[in-house]
C-alpha cells in the first residue's frame, strides 16, 4: 500500500532531523525560519480562521544575512525549514533569502498559490539553493496530480489536504491552544524545544512553532548569539519543566495538544545526559 503524503512528509522530516543531530550544536537539529507573517488563505485548522492577525511583515535581506552570519558563527550543521505562520513565497525577496541560506540545504513549505502566478519561481528557488519543496494541496485531486506532473524532476512532496482528509494523520494541532483549549494539560515529555527553534521575520527567536498565542520570544539574533539563546537560562528552565511533564507550568504549553515525543529523541537524550542527570 502506498504511503499517504502526510506520512511521507513526516518520515522525510524525521530523517532530516535525525541526520542533522550534532553535539557541536548542543542538539539543535532544525531551525524554522519565517519568511512572511502574511497569508493569502484562511483555513479552518489555522488560527487565522479565529483571530490571528494577517500582517504583511517579511524577512528582509539584511536580516537574512544576519541569520546566515549567526549560523556560521554557531557552526550550525542542522536543517532549515522555511515555513512558519505565513505563506513564505509572499515575501518578494524569498529567492534571495533562500540563496543566503543555501549552505544548510533548506526545504520550503508553500500552499502553492504563488507558484501559479510565476512559472519560473520553482526553477529560481532550486537554482538559489533550495533542497526540497513541500506543497500543501487543499483544493483538488486535479491540482494534486498537476504539481507532480509540472515539476517532475524537482525534489518535491505534495501533501494532499483535500476535503475531508484525516486531520489526525496530518497531525494538525490546536496550535498551542490558539484554536481551542484542552481540558487538562498533557504530562508527556515534549522534545520540540530540545531539537528545534523558530526564527521570526524580524530575527527574533521564538520558543516554539506551535505557540500562536504568545509567540514567546527567547532571544534576538540582533543582540545575541545562537548559542547564548539556545542554552540560555530561560530555555533550560522550560526544558526542565517539560522533562518533568510539567507543561501546566508553562503558559505556552499548558493548552497545547501536541504530543511532541515522536521526533527529536536524540536531542532529548543528549540534554538529559549532559545537563539534567
Amino acid at each position: 500500500m502506498q504511503k499517504s503524503e502526510a506520512i511521507q512528509y513526516r518520515e522525510f522530516k524525521s530523517e532530516k532531523i535525525n541526520e542533522a543531530f550534532s553535539v557541536i550544536n548542543y542538539g539543535l537539529s532544525q531551525i524554522e525560519i519565517i519568511f512572511s507573517d502574511l497569508c493569502n488563505r484562511v483555513c479552518d485548522f489555522c488560527p487565522r480562521s479565529v483571530d490571528y492577525p494577517n500582517v504583511n511583515n517579511n524577512l528582509s535581506l539584511n536580516d537574512a544575512e544576519l541569520i546566515k552570519k549567526r549560523l556560521i558563527e554557531f557552526e550550525y550543521k542542522g536543517t532549515i525549514s522555511i515555513s512558519g505562520k505565513g505563506e513564505p513565497l509572499l515575501n518578494k525577496n524569498s529567492v534571495e533569502c533562500i540563496s543566503k541560506l543555501k549552505n544548510w540545504k533548506p526545504f520550503l513549505i508553500t500552499n502553492g498559490d504563488p507558484l501559479l502566478k510565476d512559472n519560473t519561481l520553482v526553477e529560481k528557488m532550486f537554482d538559489a539553493g533550495l533542497n526540497y519543496l513541500i506543497i500543501s494541496e487543499y483544493d483538488s485531486e486535479e491540482k494534486f496530480n498537476m504539481w507532480y506532473e509540472k515539476y517532475r524532476g524537482y525534489r518535491i512532496i505534495v501533501k494532499k489536504l483535500i476535503g475531508n482528509f484525516n486531520y489526525d494523520e496530518a497531525k494538525f494541532s490546536n496550535r498551542g491552544g490558539a484554536l481551542y483549549d484542552i481540558k487538562k494539560s498533557l504530562t508527556s515529555d515534549c522534545f520540540l524545544p530540545f531539537y528545534k527553534c523558530v526564527i521570526d521575520y524580524d530575527a527574533k527567536v521564538q520558543f516554539c512553532n506551535n505557540d500562536w498565542t504568545y509567540k514567546y520570544e527567547i532571544g534576538d539574533l540582533k543582540k545575541q548569539s545562537v548559542k547564548n539563546i539556545w542554552l540560555g537560562e530561560e530555555m533550560m528552565k522550560f526544558r526542565k519543566l517539560l522533562l518533568n511533564g510539567e507543561r501546566s507550568k508553562i503558559k505556552m504549553c499548558k493548552n497545547c495538544n501536541v504530543k511532541g515525543n515522536i521526533i527529536g529523541q536524540k536531542s532529548f537524550d543528549y540534554f538529559v545526559k549532559e545537563f539534567y542527570e
